[in-house]
């Protein structure tokens, strides 16, 4: 971890909810060694009795600052993370990437893309299965946060991961 030549990485995981952002979190975390954090798994853990989604955006940036915590001494160390957050928002991203440039770390945006129609499906067979570590995602709470999504934009320089 203490490779004096070799910059840290910060990968940011960025897409709707039901996109497959955790299954590319994952797959990445196998192919590079990097450290996933999916504060879904968090939150599952500190709040067994899941929030109601008035409350569910308090909660979960609760855990992404607890993680956050953990992640940046690992930068700061010379490991990589991957925060499969979400990133929804413009200034989240903005917010890390800020972040990683100061402490000397490259960051990497992946924007997991997927159809309304392919997330809808996607949500509706994970909740049947229930996988360790996924929150369930009815059709009227897809409906709630969905319209609060920001992709990103072309001056971002993501790497886009169609995933229907």
């Amino acid at each position: 971890m203490n490779n004096k030549n070799k910059k840290s990485v910060i990968y940011l995981i960025c897409g709707q909810i039901g996109a497959g952002k955790t299954t590319i979190a994952k797959k990445l975390e196998q192919e590079t060694g990097a450290i996933r954090f999916t504060p879904d798994e968090w939150m599952l853990k500190l709040y067994p009795e899941m929030p109601q989604k008035e409350q569910f955006d308090d909660y979960f940036y609760r855990c992404c600052d607890v993680v956050w915590s953990v992640a940046g001494e690992i930068l700061i160390r010379g490991g990589d993370v991957i925060l499969d957050f979400g990133f929804w928002k413009y200034k989240d991203r903005e917010r890390y990437r800020k972040i990683a440039s100061e402490i000397g770390a490259e960051s990497k945006l992946y924007f997991v893309e997927c159809t309304d129609n392919s997330i809808r499906n996607r949500l509706h067979i994970r909740n049947n299965i229930q996988p360790d570590g996924a929150i369930e995602i009815t059709d009227d709470m897809f409906e709630f946060y969905s319209p609060g999504f920001e992709p990103p934009c072309e001056d971002e320089k993501y790497i886009l991961i169609k995933n229907d």
